[in-house]
């Protein structure tokens, strides 16, 4: 007998059921369905032995169709927390903001004590990263001004300082990235592989400055198992000038390439 599920559904609950699976020891996506009450799952193409390469079949759009977002909300799921029109789900008109616009790590994640982006750390950095319209993945614009505390020489921002908001910046990008394209609830867990940054010019204190990412790739393994994927995420730093003729410029102060790896379980609301 086949679940009453049709496709698109599974192709919403797929992360999640694979998600929860990696929690509890390895158990398979149809025990999880089982547990979960949802019927037996009839994976179309392939054998219900084989969900991996079905959930990655439709994770392969550049982000999550109108009809998934759509049956995350019917599901009672808060679909775009962080109140932001460039949400996808907002773009295609599932959920539109209804309050005051929320920083990612505030929206997702607000107990964090992490010193770069966490808003519950007592004398952190306290990043905020906001969506910005654009195309492709993992758009994100934060302004953050440093404290001259963290000068390595007067008026200039020690570089570890200027790397650890970029590092978190990218890291955000990279989980709402894989949220955005796989229409999951919320984003997943995404750690730090690699962090390189060139360092263009020197970052002052008390400065406002805009940091921006995009992803650069995403590459998923569907060899079994609970998906993982591994996302490669571009960070640049500007400083906002006035030209001689008063027009707007920006000065790259840095420029970081990050390599992201979800480890599988979503970020705690």
């Amino acid at each position: 007998m086949r679940s009453r599920f049709s496709c698109k559904r599974l192709a919403a609950l797929g992360h999640q059921l694979t998600d929860f699976a990696a929690t509890k020891n390895g158990l398979s996506v149809q025990n999880v369905a089982t547990t979960w009450k949802l019927g037996p799952i009839a994976f179309p193409g392939t054998s219900s032995s084989q969900p991996a390469s079905f959930l990655q079949q439709y994770s392969s759009q550049a982000v999550g169709t109108s009809s998934s977002w759509e049956q995350l909300k019917k599901d009672g799921i808060r679909v775009n927390p962080c109140q932001s029109p460039h949400h996808p789900a907002a773009v295609e008109g599932v959920a539109e903001p209804e309050g005051e616009e929320l920083c990612v790590q505030e929206a997702y994640n607000p107990e964090s004590r992490c010193f770069g982006c966490g808003h519950a750390h007592p004398d952190g950095l306290h990043l905020q990263s906001r969506r910005i319209p654009g195309v492709g993945l993992g758009r994100l614009e934060a302004r953050i001004s440093f404290d001259p505390k963290y000068c390595a020489f007067p008026g200039i921002i020690n570089g570890g300082v200027l790397t650890t908001a970029m590092d978190c910046h990218g890291n955000w990008a990279a989980a709402i990235a894989l949220m955005d394209k796989g229409c999951l609830p919320r984003p997943p867990l995404t750690m730090t592989a690699s962090m390189q940054v060139s360092f263009r010019a020197p970052t002052p204190p008390d400065t406002q400055l805009v940091m921006r990412s995009r992803v650069l790739g995403i590459k998923e393994n569907s060899s079994g198992g609970p998906l993982k994927a591994t996302v490669e995420v571009e960070v640049v730093v500007v400083h906002p000038e006035q030209g001689p003729a008063g027009e707007a410029l920006e000065r790259v102060l840095a420029v970081g390439t990050g390599v992201y790896k979800r480890l599988g379980a979503l970020r705690s609301m």
